[in-house]
């Protein structure tokens, strides 16, 4: 703490950044290495206990190596995960994790003993501890324990630091700055105000309890439980510890004071749990373990600093950018973000990547420098961010909605996943990080909707009459079509309005200073146009369903021309 107790002798720096969680702290340590002064700030430097950033997929492990932070992975009881295991009723399908390749192309990670290439999983607090401890190694890092209050801006409007209060002592502090990076997070304080026009969207909350000495089918595995109330995932947070999160839809969860979240979770997530678990859960659960919740977000990537109202700051991870967690993809495209913008924004001294060594230094001052730099951030994190991105939104709408075309989806992708092969690999490597290749996922989804629409020709269905199995018949044909016309359009209802949202740059579209900013902008809900125009998509809406599938037929596939001009 000594860094902390020392910082405010120094009042000006290259970078400000606000937040040492996984990306902030991160960054500070890549931006500290190459070069630049850099001032982090955090308003409470002890171990922060969250119930999500838990499960570090392995393309986010390539990033940390990239970025010289391998060992923070080491000696914090992190677990190997080699891969998933989705259970759907009594069936279950192993997703395993690729093989490591000899001539590197998934890059380089951490060293396993499965021969795969590997995830970890561990307690999100001493992870972030890892990271700090690091980013405060850097001779450049001044760690400030502090709330930041406000932003600085010249008679420009151009933001020039921040104003902070110190934890301890209650000092007010003026730290200039020519760069403000904001990575506070999902309930980010300066996000509507400086980051983003769009409004972030719940559609969902997980819930959560910790289990000791679970019995996983597939140790070193996540668990994917598909039920009637939505998705469960489990996966180990150490060797003694399991996480389970349970997916509970709509903004506002069931009360826990009156018992209906704890009745919700007995009668409609443990019963469709794998057997031996059942116990474990409902245990922890009886004991009376207090139930954690936090929400699941969806915020498309606003591409940041091309505002002229808004020059000298930037926002990054989920302060800008976030998805529903069920892929667990966060921490990889904030990691991968931190390697980004150290080659672009970075000193001369050191860059992540060998090919930007040798570039011209950005001028952190001359921000017609740093505009083309930020656009090409925004572009070259596209191709991982947006199959995170969508993956996570369409696989939540498949495993989470109860209409009965998305049941048709749902239960033809777990058959996809059954013939293994490249029906498995090729989703894997999207999930996992590896491939950021959105016409993969593209090719995946489709084959998936297909196959879908295969199954309900093909495969034995139960009849809900009798509630026996049978092959449709000749008979059933013409019905069938009808319902795989349904079923092809819901496939797209969940898909193409997110990848519409990837592909649009959002570019920011503040009017004036950022004091002026709510009277400017904000509508009489406090929502704007464009976040308006994103909540009425039914893919990013609280709940995809049968009203909302029939409701977009009249707003998105009859008026194509009219959505997207709005």
């Amino acid at each position: 703490m000594t860094a902390i107790a020392s910082a405010s002798k120094q009042r000006e720096f290259d970078v400000a950044i606000v937040g040492a969680g996984i990306v902030g702290s991160a960054l500070a340590y890549g931006l500290g290495r190459s070069g630049r002064k850099v001032a982090l700030f955090e308003r409470d430097m002890t171990e922060p206990d969250r119930i999500v950033g838990e499960l570090l997929q392995p393309g986010g492990v390539r990033a940390l190596y990239k970025l010289d932070l391998i060992d923070c992975l080491r000696d914090i009881d992190a677990v190997p995960v080699e891969g998933y295991h989705v259970f759907y009723g009594p069936k279950s399908v192993p997703i395993p994790y690729p093989q490591e390749q000899s001539d590197g192309r998934w890059g380089k990670g951490i060293e396993g003993k499965s021969g795969k290439v590997e995830g970890r999983s561990f307690h999100h607090g001493r992870f972030v501890q890892k990271l700090r401890n690091a980013a405060i190694a850097q001779p450049n890092v001044t760690i400030l324990e502090s709330t930041v209050r406000e932003l600085i801006e010249d008679k420009q409007g151009n933001n020039v630091g921040v104003i902070a209060t110190a934890k301890d002592t209650n000092e007010e502090l003026h730290i200039r700055a020519p760069l403000t990076i904001v990575a506070d997070g999902c309930f980010s304080k300066f996000r509507r105000t400086h980051g983003s026009t769009i409004a972030p969207t719940v559609r969902s909350n997980f819930v959560a309890l910790e289990l000791e000495h679970a019995p996983l089918p597939s140790p070193h595995h996540g668990h994917v439980v598909l039920g009637p109330s939505g998705p469960t995932l489990l996966y180990q947070i150490s060797t003694e510890h399991t996480r389970i999160l349970m997916d509970i839809s709509g903004e506002k969860l069931p009360s826990a004071g009156k018992g209906d979240l704890q009745r919700h979770i007995q009668n409609r997530v443990i019963p469709y749990l794998p057997e031996a678990l059942q116990p474990c859960v409902s245990k922890e659960l009886n004991k009376g373990q207090r139930l954690r919740s936090m929400p699941n977000s969806f915020l498309p990537p606003s591409m940041q600093g091309q505002n002229k109202h808004r020059r000298g700051i930037v926002l990054v991870g989920d302060a800008m950018n976030m998805r529903h967690p069920l892929t667990g993809g966060g921490m990889t495209v904030g990691l991968w973000d931190a390697v980004h913008l150290t080659n672009e924004l970075g000193g001369a001294a050191w860059k992540p990547e060998d090919e930007y060594y040798g570039q011209t230094v950005k001028d952190l001052h001359d921000w017609n420098s740093l505009k083309p730099a930020l656009r090409e951030w925004h572009w070259r994190r596209k191709g991982l961010a947006s199959v995170i991105n969508i993956l996570a939104q369409a696989l939540y709408s498949l495993f989470g909605a109860d209409d009965e075309n998305l049941e048709v989806l749902r239960e033809g992708c777990f058959k996809y996943f059954e013939l293994g092969g490249e029906c498995v690999g090729g989703p894997v490597s999207l999930l996992s990080g590896l491939a950021p290749q959105p016409f993969l996922l593209f090719y995946h989804f489709f084959s998936v909707a297909l196959y879908s629409i295969y199954a309900l020709f093909m495969h034995p269905r139960k009849d809900p009459k009798t509630g026996k199995m049978h092959t449709p018949g000749f008979l059933e044909y013409p019905g069938l079509v009808l319902r795989s016309i349904a079923v092809f359009y819901t496939a797209c209802v969940v898909l193409l309005p997110v990848v519409f949202t990837e592909m649009r740059s959002n570019i920011p579209a503040f009017a004036g200073r950022a004091k002026e900013m709510p009277a400017a902008t904000a509508g009489k809900d406090g929502k704007n146009s464009a976040a308006s125009w994103l909540n009425s998509i039914p893919i990013i809406g609280p709940h995809i369903n049968s009203t909302t599938i029939r409701a977009s037929r009249q707003t998105w596939f009859w008026n194509p021309g009219d959505r997207i001009s709005r």
